[in-house]
């Protein structure tokens, strides 16, 4: 469960977000409108100038980035030089986890990993599989939360996929935060919110 409830100026611009919800979060908006500085807040890269984040009833607003089990992707939230299979197994290693071989298997099969290219440095795939290698890195040590920042835009059969992320983080019970500027996309959450003038509003 996430509860939000912040406000964050920058110049002229001011963001006012409230929500309380699980599971399948999206979030729809025009560029600029706010959503990066959203999920930002939530992951504790942004400090909120009035207001405060929980995840499942805890107050996160103040806790360091390391501490929240969230974690953030983007289009470039890849580790470059380390090979496909290595990166499947980076979270393990820095959250010193026993590997599940057979879950490492499963998740990169259902995000459609090209484990056939295991050897080959993340760098050198398509932009859309290094989205695929990342995600499945995240999901795989199972945080409380993944935000995911516009970055289901680069894959290709991407409905598809985004069901299979879906999916797992339902099965897994990882709450899902995804941002798009696609109004078909948003509604594929359980949850759905637009920012508009600066405000999250419910659709």
């Amino acid at each position: 469960m996430i509860e939000v409830d912040v406000r964050k100026s920058y110049g002229n611009f001011t963001l006012n977000a409230k929500f309380k919800a699980s599971g399948i979060i999206g979030i729809t908006g025009k560029n600029g409108s706010g959503k990066t500085t959203l999920l930002n807040i939530i992951a504790g890269i942004v400090k909120p100038d009035l207001g405060y984040v929980k995840v499942n009833s805890i107050d996160v607003t103040n806790l360091d980035i390391s501490k929240r089990n969230i974690i953030f992707i983007n289009q470039d939230s890849y580790i470059p030089t380390l090979k496909v299979m290595d990166h499947l197994l980076w979270g393990f290693k820095v959250r010193s986890m026993k590997v599940d071989k057979d879950k490492v298997n499963e998740v990169a099969k259902a995000l459609g990993v090209p484990l056939n290219d295991s050897d080959k440095k993340v760098a050198k795939l398509s932009l859309g599989n290094r989205i695929r290698v990342a995600l499945a890195t995240a999901l795989l040590v199972k945080p409380s939360v993944v935000l995911v920042d516009e970055a289901f835009s680069n894959i290709d059969n991407k409905e598809e996929f985004m069901k299979a992320v879906f999916t797992i983080c339902k099965r897994e019970g990882i709450d899902l935060v995804f941002t798009t500027q696609d109004s078909h996309e948003v509604m594929l959450g359980n949850n759905s919110y637009k920012i508009e003038k600066g405000t999250l509003l419910e659709l």
